[in-house]
């Protein structure tokens, strides 16, 4: 098979979405040690804010592999109600989400940073967003639910870090000026907006397809 057969299979097939889902999960968890440190060194609350909401959404993702390998071994379990709890979880996570946030109008710092971090959440912030988009292609036909949820993982995932990302360019750019907290409070909102939304949405609309599936 040639590799760009093999690249298409990869992304075609939703059974992938487990080594995906490893890999993302590992450098999730990379990353918010790295925020965490980071945030500790320059004495940034949003650092270690952000590292903690990271370190949730690692958890989320390794309960929602346990639970998918779990049902392999035992397909009778129904999925509907961990799908439902593992949404509250992501849901509780999204409000989680306030506090960096708040933190970064409240608590804006002054100093700046250099080119590494933002290579390394640039870097980190393509990956997530290639791997949203992966993901969503490939469990776009099927009928796991959980697997949906780690669709959802993944789309939350890549627009926390493209938030992140804008975060470090403002920071290299010179600090945080009043005009670039105005955006930045604007735009993490509007974020933030959408991610509640749309969990709250993906969960009406996967737990009733998962009722009709089963009145069927």
């Amino acid at each position: 098979m040639k590799i760009k057969d093999r690249i298409a299979a990869i992304i075609k097939s939703p059974n992938k979405i487990l080594y995906t889902t490893l890999c993302s999960m590992t450098t999730t968890f990379l990353f918010a040690l790295y925020n965490g440190v980071l945030g500790v060194i320059l004495r940034d609350s949003w650092g270690i804010s952000i590292s903690i909401y990271f370190l949730c959404l690692t958890i989320a993702r390794v309960c929602a592999l346990y639970i998918e390998l779990k049902n392999k071994r035992n397909q009778n379990t129904s999925l509907r109600k961990a799908y439902i709890g593992l949404s509250i979880f992501m849901f509780v996570i999204d409000l989680c989400l306030i506090a960096p946030i708040s933190l970064l109008i409240t608590n804006p710092k002054d100093f700046t940073f250099g080119l590494i971090p933002a290579i390394v959440v640039a870097a980190y912030t393509t990956y997530k967003v290639t791997i949203a988009i992966i993901n969503f292609r490939k469990v776009k036909k099927t009928n796991n639910i959980i697997f949906k949820y780690l669709r959802e993982l993944s789309i939350v995932d890549a627009l926390v870090s493209i938030l992140t990302l804008q975060h470090t360019l403002i920071m290299v750019k010179g600090g945080m000026t009043k005009n670039m907290l105005v955006v930045s409070c604007i735009s993490s909102f509007v974020i933030l907006l959408f991610i509640i939304i749309f969990s709250i949405v993906q969960m009406i609309v996967t737990s009733k397809a998962e009722n009709t599936s089963i009145d069927r």
